[in-house]
């Protein structure tokens, strides 16, 4: 079966870019004079947040790590949260709390109470 993934409207693009942008200002904050940074790409309906850091062994070298995904579904205008297991494979979010509003995701992401977005 073909997917097709559907781009983003202009007005959810200008959405995210704000909500994405601010949140990864405010956690680029909490690691000032570290090399780490958080950025977000948008691909269709899909908008994945990266974290980026020297590899340990190598600090010339940058690691880009995935740490969630959040699929819009403009069919039912509601976003779907992701996050990333050791592997880099995509899994849907487990509480049950997954499909939402992509601001009330995102404050789950934050918050983590998983453990599975951040160290």
């Amino acid at each position: 079966m073909l997917r097709v993934c559907m781009a983003l409207s202009d007005s959810e693009k200008q959405r995210v870019k704000r909500l994405l942008g601010h949140f990864c200002e405010q956690r680029a904050a909490l690691h000032i004079g570290e090399s780490v940074s958080l950025s977000y790409a948008v691909n269709g309906n899909k908008v994945t947040l990266i974290e980026t850091r020297p590899f340990f062994v190598d600090p010339g070298m940058l690691n880009h790590i995935k740490v969630a995904q959040f699929e819009y579904s403009p069919t039912s205008l509601i976003w779907t949260l992701y996050w990333y297991d050791r592997k880099n494979r995509r899994q849907p979010y487990p509480t049950g709390r997954n499909r939402d509003e992509l601001e009330k995701l995102l404050a789950e992401v934050e918050a983590d109470p998983t453990g599975i977005f951040w160290d």
